[in-house]
């Protein structure tokens, strides 16, 4: 069992901030020593987004570790997708836009994985899924990490917390294609009506439209369904089981950076703006339920199975079902395999 403390939001006022709370949870769960290079692994938010977390928070983070001796950089990592983070140079621009410059937060921003997202240091997991998993190489050669993810929906997993941030948000590019790959799709080309939306989202070149009908060439497929999102007859379809799948190998990859760093990071849950869908999205829907506070813990699978268990405490209290329902998808399929393979234990101890 591990322990997970917990700082309400309806504590928040003038004498208990979400900075004073902060402060108060760090030194629970830091793993900073005297002298190490401390990755701070946030998600900026895509360009467009309102609801990621803020950087005064951050800010508070890198504060802390510079007191404890730490040496602190803030960082995110490349993604799969067209948008304002495919490469380094929009991933530093992007998040300088969202407030997460040397300015705002007291610390550089450097992308994890490098200008192109290739750059990566190889973790063997010995998964039931995975084999081995690429982790992005300025988080794998960092001293320690301090982890702060904001728990919101996700369309693919359900729910994006701790483990989603290490099982995916910590990858390179090919480690992030290693967990969405079992996503390549086929056409339904009785839907497909060739307006070559599709074409135009992939970044990757593997959709063509030929004879009016879209095709996927799967060796060139990151398998990440942006595509799919994109189309509005529904002609693109994603395999059989793939959102179990992925799930899977999501919560296995978390294991990648557990491993490397060797029990050295800290894990935040900023549990406020539950919005339906994840910070990747360019603009900032209506929040599901209330908000309810910070959690920290040094086990990222016990701290996402408290926050999904305070959130369906919370839905339920407003008579809104629970998380699962948000997506129709059971968030807890990527904490478990997590916990499966070693990245945690989903008992625990909720510490005020």
């Amino acid at each position: 069992m591990s322990d997970v403390f917990f700082k309400p939001s309806e504590n928040i006022g003038t004498d208990e901030t979400q900075i004073d709370q902060i402060i108060d949870l760090f030194p629970k769960i830091s793993p900073v020593r005297k002298g190490d290079i401390v990755a701070v692994k946030i998600h900026p938010g895509e360009y467009g987004n309102t609801t990621h977390i803020h950087p005064v928070l951050v800010r508070t983070v890198v504060d802390l570790i510079k007191e404890a001796g730490g040496i602190p950089f803030v960082t995110d990592t490349t993604v799969l997708y067209k948008g304002r983070r495919f490469n380094g140079v929009e991933v530093i621009d992007t998040a300088a836009i969202n407030g997460f410059s040397h300015v705002g937060t007291g610390a550089p921003f450097i992308c994890a994985d490098g200008l192109l997202g290739d750059e990566c240091v190889t973790a063997r997991i010995d998964g039931e899924k995975v084999d081995e998993i690429t982790v992005a190489s300025a988080i794998a050669r960092a001293d320690s990490m301090i982890m702060i993810s904001h728990c919101k929906g996700h369309p693919a997993s359900g729910f994006g917390g701790a483990v989603k941030n290490l099982g995916m948000g910590c990858l390179d590019k090919a480690g992030k294609t290693r967990v969405h790959e079992v996503g390549r799709p086929d056409i339904d080309p009785e839907k497909c009506v060739g307006c070559n939306k599709c074409v135009t989202v992939c970044p990757w070149g593997a959709i063509s439209v030929d004879e009016g009908k879209a095709r996927v060439d799967k060796e060139l497929c990151k398998g990440e369904l942006s595509c799919a999102q994109s189309c509005k007859h529904g002609a693109i379809v994603p395999p059989p089981g793939f959102f179990n799948e992925m799930q899977a190998r999501l919560g296995e990859a978390a294991m990648g950076p557990i491993k490397l760093l060797e029990g050295r990071i800290g894990y935040i849950n900023w549990t406020f703006n539950l919005t339906p869908g994840c910070d990747c999205f360019n603009f900032s829907a209506p929040a599901f339920t209330g908000d309810i506070g910070i959690l920290a813990s040094k086990d990222p699978v016990a701290l996402d199975m408290a926050s999904i268990d305070l959130i369906n405490k919370r839905m339920q209290h407003e008579r809104k079902g629970q998380i699962h329902d948000v997506w129709g998808i059971d968030p807890v399929i990527h904490v478990k395999y997590a916990a499966q393979i070693g990245a945690g234990h989903p008992e625990y101890r909720l510490l005020s």
